[in-house]
């Protein structure tokens, strides 16, 4: 199974904690052979509240070896709630075993408080059951941003690979926010389905509480609940490339926020 994103937030994945799941994909499925993959996606987000409009571009390069190791790195450039920043990342995941594999990552980000200045991930998977058809995630992960603001965290997940083909994920993210040390948490459930050059669909709920969500200027969302839900479908016109294209409906008590977006990939 390769990398196939589903976003929280489509605009802002990065932001939305979700860089050290986007690097641990599903690697225990890989084929072994060096493959690349290089994409685009252009979104745009409208947005309830009287509150502008949102956009973003987001460029992701992935780079399977050999040895089963895959290296990642992704740009993100954004605007929404009247201000533009960006992030860029990179990761890296290393075949420890043939059941056991760790993920890091980093990324560094401007422009505000709503795109993270640092950001670390580690994250440690193990396949098991008797065909080694199960994967369990376990990833901490700290950020750090404007205005002495700082998240830290653990993320939970267990991804299941059946028949069809067919992968479902479920997993929470549990939460710390300064200042105020406060809680918040996020539990979610994905599927994917479809092949390898022919095409993939997806499907990403979520729903739980965030700490933080700065919507302008003096205006600052704290200790709230939310709720999304993401599809995504990735289709190959020819051996090397093809179209994605995705949608996400978010919805807090402040604002609802809906989304589309489409782009290119290519593989070599």
């Amino acid at each position: 199974m390769p990398y196939q994103p589903i976003a929280t937030r489509l605009g802002a994945c990065l932001t939305a904690g979700l860089l050290a799941a986007w690097c641990a994909g599903a690697l225990a499925q890989n084929s072994g052979a060096t493959h690349a993959t290089l994409e685009a996606v252009a979104t745009h987000g409208r947005l309830t509240a009287r509150l502008a409009d949102a956009n973003a571009l987001n460029v992701r390069g992935t780079w399977a070896f050999d040895d089963g190791d895959v290296a990642r790195a992704e740009i993100l450039d954004e605007r929404k709630f009247g201000s533009r920043g960006g992030i860029a990342g990179i990761g890296y995941t290393r075949v420890l075993s043939p059941d056991w594999y760790v993920t890091g990552a980093f990324a560094s980000g401007h422009g505000g408080v709503n795109w993270a200045k640092t950001r670390v991930d580690l994250e440690l998977s193990t396949k098991w059951a008797e065909q080694r058809d199960i994967v369990t995630r376990a990833a901490l992960y700290q950020a750090r941003f404007d205005g002495n603001r700082s998240d830290r965290g653990l993320r939970l997940a267990l991804v299941s690979y059946r028949p069809g083909p067919m992968v479902l994920e479920a997993g929470l993210t549990f939460n710390i926010s300064e200042p105020g040390a406060v809680r918040s948490r996020m539990p979610f459930i994905a599927a994917t389905f479809g092949r390898e050059g022919d095409q993939y669909f997806s499907l990403r709920a979520s729903r739980g509480s965030e700490a933080y969500q700065a919507i302008g200027v003096g205006q600052q969302l704290v200790d709230f609940n939310s709720r999304s839900l993401g599809v995504s479908w990735r289709r190959w016109i020819e051996p090397q490339w093809g179209v994605i294209a995705q949608a996400e409906f978010y919805r807090n008590p402040t604002y609802e926020r809906a989304t589309l977006g489409a782009g290119i990939f290519v593989q070599w």
